[in-house]
């Protein structure tokens, strides 16, 4: 969920808006693991003597919002009070997950007045339905990595599909999204599914989709800075990876290194792999006497 303002038809708080004149409302959120879940820590920072009255007597509430679009997660989190916490199974989350905070009413409020209220509001009543929003927060947009070997796996971060419409291009490769999206023409995609059938040639696919795919992504960082696309989860297992041999996914390292060197590492030398495939295939064809 990524918070959208909208125009509401009372003073709402919230950064950026002049609805009121020197409140705020910001939150911070920590992350820690535990054994097969993930555990949230809410902060709230409340600047407003009615709000906070208003949360004290239970006429309105804090509210979390959390979803993971990979896995389609989404947790709604209640309180009354500046510090909370909730723990999510660590199977509903994966790659980013967005928080956002709100304070909402808990009733009816037929006859809403703040102290507060820009000048413009003076003397005036608002009418606010139960659920309606009083104060925005903002939010924190993270980053949850599965300490998993199949997410380390650089192949895993791939998808591979074929062109929404007919057309006999080379392939493209789409970075704005959790996965690395690779485009074939149709009967590439269809070749590459007849072919990815054989796990043998997985080296072979590797070589020849998967290291051009790497070295376009890591150029393509290398001119525009990594700034997009730290939040995507083939980000954060690329940069897993890499660390493993001492190096980060940042402007030193790509600006210091060969895009296709980075991409050999991230397979372990693929081409080697992939003309051992072949011969392998090679040798299985001879006759024998």
């Amino acid at each position: 969920m990524d918070i959208k303002y909208k125009l509401y038809p009372y003073p709402v708080l919230a950064e950026g808006a002049d609805d009121f004149v020197s409140s705020s409302f910001t939150f911070e959120t920590a992350v820690s693991r535990g054994i097969r879940e993930i555990k949230f820590s809410f902060t709230m920072k409340l600047k407003n003597e009615e709000i906070l009255a208003m949360l004290e007597q239970g006429d309105a509430e804090y509210l979390i919002h959390i979803e993971c679009p990979v896995t389609g997660c989404r947790n709604i989190v209640k309180s009354h009070t500046s510090f909370f916490t909730k723990s999510i199974s660590e199977k509903d989350l994966n790659g980013k997950v967005s928080v956002c905070a709100f304070i909402v009413a808990k009733k009816d409020l037929p006859a809403y007045i703040n102290k507060d209220f820009n000048t413009n509001y003076e003397g005036i009543t608002f009418f606010v339905d139960r659920g309606g929003i009083l104060a925005i927060g903002g939010q924190y947009h993270l980053n949850v990595l599965k300490d998993t070997e199949e997410l380390a796996r650089i192949p895993s971060v791939f998808t591979i599909c074929k062109y929404a419409a007919n057309a006999d291009e080379s392939m493209r490769i789409d970075m704005e999204q959790e996965k690395i999206a690779i485009s074939l023409s149709d009967q590439s995609f269809q070749n590459y599914k007849l072919l990815s059938g054989n796990p043998i040639l997985f080296p072979v696919l590797h070589a020849m989709i998967i290291i051009p795919a790497l070295i376009y992504v890591f150029e393509t960082m290398r001119n525009d800075g990594t700034e997009d696309y730290e939040d995507y989860r083939w980000f954060a297992a690329i940069a897993k990876t890499l660390k493993k041999y001492g190096l980060a996914l940042d402007e030193t390292t790509l600006n210091h290194m060969d895009s296709y060197d980075l991409a050999q590492k991230l397979l372990d030398v693929p081409i080697d792999k992939a003309l051992s495939a072949i011969a392998a295939l090679d040798d299985g064809g001879e006759d024998t006497e």
